[in-house]
């Protein structure tokens, strides 16, 4: 099983430090480059702005020939036009979609129930979202698109092929389910053996170890 590991930080250069110390794991397979923190210089959330997003990818992908995944942002105004400056500056692939920013309240005391106020929303609250967007970008650029984002059958993992995705990524479900990977791998095998419209998943890479589930 191909290890990808993920990475994120404040600047270009804490992503740079990252980058060159992962990637001279031999285990590891491939880098997921995480660009939804704040730039500490500028302010501006890296995987929201496209010529950020640009500045990040470009600081690091001198530094690893693995190949190199960009995890974007669905807080930005348009994540196709983010996707093509990762895609223009050397991103291998690109993934979608992290969480979207909410809150919660306490029912007690109706004060914010994070310590940080705010948090990601997950699971099947942003599947739609995910679907969507993960069509716009995948009609925008050239590299593989990995979707995720409330998956949490093979269903769900097809109608993301359906949109674009070359393949899917499994998060929320883990939790409930551990095995949710495998599981849903194995429904959407048989959906492909009853049902010929849906079309088979295909590894984003080439080379040894570069194979992404389901």
């Amino acid at each position: 099983m191909p290890l990808v590991v993920s990475v994120m930080g404040f600047s270009r250069d804490e992503l740079a430090l990252l980058v060159a110390r992962v990637g001279e794991r031999d285990e590891v397979a491939m880098i997921e480059l995480n660009v939804s923190c704040p730039n500490v210089e500028t302010g501006l959330v890296m995987g929201a702005d496209p010529a950020e997003t640009a500045l990040a990818v470009e600081r690091v992908r001198p530094l690893t020939e693995k190949p190199l995944i960009v995890k974007l942002t669905p807080n930005a105004n348009e994540p196709a036009a983010v996707a093509a400056a990762a895609e223009d500056a050397g991103a291998d692939a690109v993934s979608l979609i992290n969480t979207l920013k909410g809150m919660a309240l306490d029912p007690g005391t109706l004060r914010p129930w994070l310590g940080g106020v705010t948090g990601g929303v997950s699971g099947p609250a942003v599947r739609a979202i995910a679907l969507e967007q993960v069509h716009a970008v995948s009609a925008r650029v050239t590299i593989p698109t990995i979707g995720m984002g409330g998956i949490a059958s093979g269903g769900h993992a097809a109608d993301f092929l359906a949109a674009g995705a070359a393949c899917v990524a499994i998060g929320t479900e883990s939790f409930r389910d551990p095995a949710a990977g495998r599981r849903i791998a194995a429904e959407l095998a048989r959906l492909q053996e009853t049902r010929p419209q849906v079309r088979a998943s295909r590894s984003p890479f080439r080379g040894p170890g570069a194979a992404l589930l389901p």
